[in-house]
């Protein structure tokens, strides 16, 4: 209850609207010498790191508008990771690059610190340490919603359905389940991360795994192929790896060209979804909106 959630669009608006009042109370210069605008971020995952460096871009922004006599020097930014390290999820060498761009930045990163309490200006760790704080974020892993443990299919402490590797529940062969609502099993003791380009891999098998059960066949196992990771530190970098495979790391990229990867990516995504002609019209757009509208939206 004293934490933003930004899980869906209407909660990043109202995480947006709540981050503009709360630099709106600092609009006299005199507060500048005398204030800090602290904000706790629960969770070191890409949502977390990602964020972490929009603030701080949003801080310059909103400056430089006049919304705020404070700028980013009068920002402080706390990440708290449970995990040893930051994107637990992804490379060694990617996490400490991005840890190094982050406190360059300013930010304060906790590692191995996890969250007890939550309070409305304060964050209490497990070990009773307590960090003050103008706003939180829970930018901590991922959840399926609750419904699906009440469908009366096995599921695990993440709401998330027991699958065999055909994507079919464990408990009834005729339900299948793909992406972050899946538990899919991947290797001896683990399962498939809930990450996007996981369930756009296990969209294209659940295709064709529904044609063949329609037709007698044999269906096919599921196999994730990590093929990378990219996370944008807002304007300031990029950072990640491409063409992984299990035999190798893949490309370590970084700064200008990891950014023009990460917008490549995302237009990937678009075309997925509403393909090639909407997303060219979308991209001209945004081209033409670079120059009409303004960089930060405050209403």
């Amino acid at each position: 209850e004293h934490c933003h959630f930004i899980d869906s669009p209407q909660q990043a608006k109202l995480f947006q609207r709540e981050m503009i009042n709360t630099f709106l109370r600092y609009t006299d210069p005199s507060l500048r010498q005398h204030t800090v605008l602290t904000i706790g971020i629960v969770g070191g995952g890409a949502t977390g790191v990602e964020l972490a460096a929009e603030l701080f871009d949003a801080s310059r922004l909103l400056n430089a508008y006049g919304v705020t006599a404070l700028d980013h020097q009068q920002i402080s930014v706390h990440i708290l990771e449970a995990a040893p390290r930051l994107l637990p999820g992804l490379s060694e060498r990617i996490s400490q690059t991005v840890q190094q761009e982050l406190e360059t930045m300013g930010v304060t990163v906790h590692i191995g610190t996890a969250i007890k309490e939550a309070h409305a200006n304060q964050l209490v760790t497990a070990d009773g340490d307590t960090i003050e704080t103008d706003l939180n974020v829970w930018a901590a892993g991922i959840k399926a919603p609750e419904f699906l443990t009440k469908l009366g299919l096995s599921t695990n402490k993440k709401n998330q359905i027991n699958v065999e590797k055909t994507l079919q529940s464990v408990d009834d062969p005729s339900i299948f389940a793909l992406g972050d609502c899946a538990s899919c099993p991947q290797g001896e003791d683990g399962t498939v991360p809930p990450r996007a380009q996981a369930a756009h891999q296990q969209a294209k098998l659940l295709a064709k795994n529904i044609n063949h059960l329609l037709e007698g066949k044999a269906l096919n196992e599921f196999h994730y192929r990590d093929h990378g990771s990219l996370v944008s530190l807002a304007r300031y970098d990029a950072v990640g790896n491409l063409m992984r495979s299990s035999a190798s790391r893949g490309l370590f990229l970084e700064g200008w060209f990891a950014r023009q990867c990460y917008a490549s990516l995302y237009r990937m995504h678009q075309v997925s979804i509403h393909g090639v002609p909407k997303t060219g019209l979308t991209w001209l757009v945004d081209k033409i909106n670079r120059y009409l509208r303004p960089r930060m939206k405050l209403h």
